[in-house]
């Protein structure tokens, strides 16, 4: 029978609680890490995906960790704009501990697969929702449950600004360092609290969603310079603004011809968890809810052996990381 050994270590101490967009920190360390296991068979995406997590938490030293997961892609983004992402396969974890991942290459498939298994092993709450993305889960977790708590997304994903407020920080995967409301006005122009609505007007083509023919941020910060304030803006103001100066610049009208494009926009980039159902709510609070923050080591390390990768990872390290979150609870075998 297995011995469980609980830890409260510095839980007196206030600190933030680290919101890890999973696929994003997987497909970077994927591409970027050359990683091979005993069987010459790359494993970069998921070493790379714990090193990074390790380094992140011995900065951070957060008291909760969330991975949160794609989840095949917003039904409802679809619906309202089939065109959404239709170049991009999102990923999709169906069954999510299962290997059941047909629309990933095998070799990625089953990185994923196995990542999902050793953070299994850590005391860090993975959070999934069939047919909804992770900026979703995001933007749910900081707009909702956690709205008054201090806390770190991390991920490249330019999206996450938005969400940036004197509770909620920013780490870039793709900068290694924080991103601040100050660094999001000095390189769009315009502020954290505006971020949305600009992008609803630019548009954004990675995610196939078009905007107003001419306009960049830089055009909007010129032509929409309130956007630069910290005073959230409704998009009623940009229009009303457009029929006020209609008669300066021949860009007011474009926006003002595209109202109903606009407003959609909005739908789909704005990240307060709207676009997430009843039932996946209820699944993504109810892993919060139930988790409890179990450490297993040595199944951590049968994982290891069994993936070929155990002489290319410093164990003792990685689980001295975890040293800060509050009540692990660790079984000793």
């Amino acid at each position: 029978m297995s011995l469980y050994v609980y830890n409260d270590y510095m839980s007196i101490v206030t600190r933030p609680i680290l919101i890890i967009d999973a696929m994003n920190l997987f497909v970077r360390s994927f591409n970027a890490y050359p990683s091979m296991n005993s069987n010459g068979e790359p494993s970069g995406g998921c070493i790379g995906f714990l090193k990074t997590m390790r380094r992140i938490i011995n900065e951070a030293q957060p008291s909760t960790v969330y991975v949160a997961w794609e989840g095949g892609g917003s039904q409802r983004r679809r619906k309202l704009f089939p065109e959404y992402k239709l170049n991009r396969k999102p990923e999709k974890l169906n069954r999510f501990y299962e290997d059941d991942l047909p629309e990933s290459d095998e070799n990625k498939k089953s990185q994923i697969v196995s990542l999902l298994g050793l953070l299994k092993c850590t005391p860090t709450c993975q959070l999934y929702a069939s047919d909804c993305e992770a900026d979703d889960v995001i933007g749910f977790l900081c707009c909702g449950p956690l709205k008054d708590t201090e806390k770190i997304i991390v991920s490249s994903d330019k999206d996450m600004y938005q969400l940036l407020n004197n509770k909620t920080k920013v780490y870039s995967l793709h900068k290694k360092t924080y991103v601040t409301k100050e660094d999001v006005l000095e390189e769009f122009r315009v502020t954290s609290e505006n971020f949305a609505l600009a992008k609803a007007l630019c548009g954004d083509p990675s995610d196939n969603i078009p905007g107003v023919k001419g306009l960049g941020f830089k055009t909007v910060a010129k032509r929409f310079p309130f956007l630069g304030t910290e005073q959230s803006i409704s998009m009623q103001d940009i229009f009303d603004y457009c029929h006020t100066h209609i008669d300066e610049t021949p860009i007011y009208k474009k926006v003002l011809d595209s109202t109903s494009d606009i407003k959609r926009n909005w739908k789909l980039v704005y990240l307060d968890g709207s676009m997430l159902s009843a039932n996946q709510i209820s699944k993504i609070e109810n892993s919060i809810n139930t988790f409890v923050p179990n450490v297993s080591k040595m199944k951590f390390i049968k994982t290891l052996i069994k993936e070929g990768v155990s002489s290319d990872f410093d164990v003792d390290g990685f689980f001295y990381s975890f040293n800060c979150i509050d009540k692990i609870i660790y079984e000793v075998q």
